[in-house]
């Protein structure tokens, strides 16, 4: 997911509102593509994790890329400011280092 999050900023950066909408909208049905696959990692996970710790980092996950998800929605919208994305992003990102860090941790 992150890989596509990197190509939001040039969409936000749009100046054109229609445009953009219409860019954030295409983009938002590229995110629902590739969640599939990104779901089935953090299933995946979430069964082999060995530890609580793993498992609700990998839930944290999750749980941060649908926030990503749905601000853009609302950014769509007209409803947040699309500076709201950065904030949602950086919890994604930590989300994704706390899950690191806990399967690190995880015993063999």
């Amino acid at each position: 997911m992150g890989v596509e999050y990197r190509q939001t900023p040039n969409i936000l950066n749009i100046e054109d509102l229609e445009q953009r909408r219409v860019r954030l909208e295409e983009h938002r049905a590229r995110l629902r593509e590739v969640f599939g696959a990104f779901r089935h990692t953090c299933q995946v996970a979430t069964v082999h994790g060995l530890s609580t710790r793993a498992i609700d980092a990998c839930n944290g996950v999750s749980a941060a890329s649908r926030a990503v998800y749905m601000g853009l929605g609302d950014i769509t919208e007209g409803i947040r400011d699309p500076s709201a994305f950065y904030s949602a992003l950086d919890d994604y990102w930590t989300a994704v280092y706390e899950l690191g860090e806990a399967v690190r941790l995880e015993e063999p």
